[in-house]
């Protein structure tokens, strides 16, 4: 058997992002024959200083502004070297394919404002980069509705080894509620879910979480599943391999940024709330929620709710931005894309459960709202087969 060159993975794998980004490199080099002559393994940070490199080609690097005991270490290694935890934190690391982080706290931004949300505040990291990227996005998309964030920063210590960061239990209590807090990870919003938990608050009734990257451990570990952001980690590591597999043949690869697009938002129990005060409203999206797999006839919820339609359209203006019909157009939408990305679903099961008629009916209204057809979108975005095709 020929030789194998080695490519190392440094990366925390008890965190979800890195485990994915290991099953993507080995699926990267199992779908690619001219990929096929390296192999890879991962190293943990505490075996760095006794790791032979003779035999290495070349390094992935995830989360190294908060780990820089290894800096020094890694700065010494004269391999080709392609940052994947997108921190780009010392200037010997030159290489990154990255989430963009930009789009995702925009993203988290519209997706709360959607919701009709009001309050808002941010859980972070303290100098991670990655993180605060995220943050300064989601201030900035909701700076331009003239909406302000309260934040909150935890400490390095990780999360793993206590189930909070210090402060975050008499911070949430301070803040205003209802509120939606975007979480820089799955990881700070299953803590965020166990102070809420000690202190008595509602979710998503008084506080709503997001978090990113779909973790498959801690967005479910706290009994009320996290709605997320989540983050491709399967296409991130076969553009880092790409990246990589071009300097380890001595050319300069196009770009020194590549940035990846995130996935559509899924909601789950932690944000699946409208948060209005207008009573009428809120009996209407009730009504709505119930009637939604049969199918919502406006005529008739105008008739079951007493009111007018153009009382009803202008209530709901006034609270969502949106008439009655454009909130039932808004819930189909999000529930066949996270329908389309999270299960292997028959179309007219999902045209069932997305409150459409038909098959037929889903096909023309999904591609005239977003531009593709449901196969085509299930086929980019789905979560699902991109863990499958991973292992």
């Amino acid at each position: 058997m020929k030789k194998k060159d080695w490519i190392v993975f440094i990366g925390d794998l008890s965190i979800s992002y890195s485990r994915g980004i290991l099953r993507g490199i080995a699926q990267a080099i199992e779908s690619q024959p001219s990929l096929q002559r390296y192999a890879v393994y991962h190293v943990d940070v505490r075996e760095l200083s006794q790791l032979e490199t003779s035999d290495v080609a070349g390094a992935l690097i995830g989360g190294l502004s908060d780990r820089p005991e290894i800096i020094d270490t890694l700065a010494k290694w004269n391999i080709p070297k392609v940052d994947v935890g997108g921190d780009q934190a010392v200037p010997w690391l030159n290489w990154c394919v990255r989430v963009d982080d930009h789009a995702i706290g925009q993203a988290a931004a519209a997706y709360l404002l959607e919701r009709g949300f009001r309050r808002f505040a941010f859980v972070g990291h303290e100098r991670h980069l990655a993180m605060a990227r995220r943050e300064q996005s989601f201030i900035s998309a909701l700076g331009a509705s003239n909406q302000s964030v309260e934040c909150f920063h935890g400490s390095t210590e990780r999360v793993g080894r206590r189930w909070w960061p210090p402060g975050m239990y008499k911070w949430i209590k301070r803040v205003e509620k209802p509120a939606a807090v975007f979480c820089c990870n799955d990881l700070r919003a299953s803590a965020l879910l166990v102070a809420c938990r000690r202190a008595g608050i509602r979710v998503p009734e008084d506080i709503a979480v997001l978090g990113v990257d779909d973790d498959d451990v801690f967005a479910t570990l706290q009994g009320r599943p996290i709605s997320t952001v989540p983050v491709p980690t399967q296409t991130i590591a076969a553009h880092a391999m790409d990246m990589l597999v071009t300097l380890i043949e001595g050319k300069k690869p196009a770009r020194k940024l590549v940035q990846v697009a995130p996935q559509p938002i899924i909601t789950r129990a932690s944000t699946d709330v409208m948060a209005v005060s207008d009573e009428l409203v809120r009996d209407g999206l009730a009504y709505i929620r119930a009637n939604f797999e049969r199918g919502v006839n406006i005529k008739r919820m105008v008739n079951d709710l007493a009111v007018s339609r153009p009382t009803l359209d202008k209530r709901f203006l006034e609270a969502l931005g949106r008439t009655p019909a454009g909130e039932v157009r808004r819930l189909q939408l999000e529930k066949t894309k996270s329908l389309l990305s999270t299960t292997e679903l028959s179309m007219p099961k999902v045209a069932m459960r997305g409150g459409f008629s038909s098959a037929q009916q889903l096909s023309v209204s999904f591609r005239r709202m977003v531009g593709m057809t449901p196969m085509q979108y299930r086929k980019a975005y789905s979560v699902r087969r991109q863990h499958e095709t991973a292992m």
